[in-house]
């Protein structure tokens, strides 16, 4: 019996040394806003090494299910049979197209960062500033291969705080560097128009979609002394341009008032035209003889010659 029982014993400590780990069926669930992609890790040959450079070969490998199943192969690691583990044969990699806003500013209460994240630039005349910078981007659904092609490993935050913000910086850069102080300050929406352009044009072509991009603030000054001077600067010309505007409207008082006079003075001459006319009309007035107008002579002076005329024809 014992012999037996150890020979039952011996079967089933090697039957038990034989039998592999349980194969377990592995799925990977894909969200709405992901993408997803299955790269096998199987019979790879150098051709499909040097295709996995590329956009085309990503978008053959990209799948529209939700649920993917990853099969699995054995890996044996020891002498025994059952020495060894379950790998899986694919890779499934997951690229989440969720937008992404960044704010770039100096501000601890304002920005995506309680760090100052201004851009520093500097005009041709050395004078130094920051610039604040706001952007949200996203990752169109048929550009996923390209995002994958050219950030592999990089979530889309990552790209937009390294990339887009290195590019951005890049061009602000150069751009307000041809420019002295005066003229970045006039031409500080050209700037961030053309910033706009190459930005969007550039990371479209990486699948990255750049759905807003702008300045966010305005310029702060390297140099506090600077802002000071400027700042002086502007209230002197707010208190010049208030001046001109006081002198200004003295003087459209002046010409008003001169002009309600000068029609004062027409209402009246008119007026008493009418009133001579309507007098000589009813027979109250009469017109003297002979009246020989002198240069100058007023309506008033012309009631008096008439009075004068109508005097004398009344003592003959």
């Amino acid at each position: 019996m014992k012999k037996i029982s150890l020979a039952i014993t011996t079967i089933a400590l090697v039957s038990a040394c034989n039998f592999r780990p349980y194969h377990e069926e592995k799925y990977i669930d894909i969200n709405p806003n992901e993408t997803a992609f299955v790269i096998p890790l199987e019979q790879g040959t150098k051709s499909d090494q040097k295709q996995l450079k590329s956009v085309e070969y990503l978008e053959q490998k990209k799948v529209a299910t939700k649920r993917i199943y990853t099969p699995t192969v054995w890996h044996q690691t020891g002498r025994s049979e059952n020495e060894g583990e379950w790998i899986p044969s694919v890779v499934v990699i997951k690229v989440d197209r969720s937008p992404v806003t960044r704010e770039w500013t100096k501000s601890t209460s304002t920005g995506t960062s309680s760090e100052n994240q201004q851009i520093n630039v500097e005009s041709s005349n050395s004078i130094g500033f920051t610039v604040g910078i706001t952007c949200t981007a996203s990752i169109p659904e048929e550009d996923a291969s390209k995002f994958l092609y050219w950030y592999g490993g990089k979530s889309l935050a990552a790209a937009v705080d390294n990339n887009v913000r290195s590019f951005v910086q890049d061009i602000l850069t150069r751009e307000f560097g041809q420019r002295d102080l005066s003229a970045c300050q006039r031409q500080r929406k050209e700037v961030f128009d053309l910033m706009k352009i190459k930005t969007t044009e550039f990371f479209a072509s990486r699948g990255i979609r750049i759905d807003n991009i702008g300045a966010a603030g305005e310029f702060t000054y390297t140099d506090a002394e600077i802002q000071t001077a400027i700042n002086s600067q502007f209230i002197a010309e707010k208190k010049n341009d208030a001046a001109k505007n006081e002198v200004m409207a003295a003087e459209q008082y002046a010409k008003a008032s001169e002009a309600i006079k000068s029609q004062k003075n027409l209402d009246a001459e008119v007026n008493m035209m009418n009133a001579l006319a309507e007098a000589i009309k009813e027979g109250k007035l009469t017109w003297p003889e002979t009246l020989v107008m002198s240069p100058g002579m007023s309506l008033m002076d012309l009631y008096g010659a008439k009075n004068l005329g109508s005097s004398s024809k009344n003592k003959k």
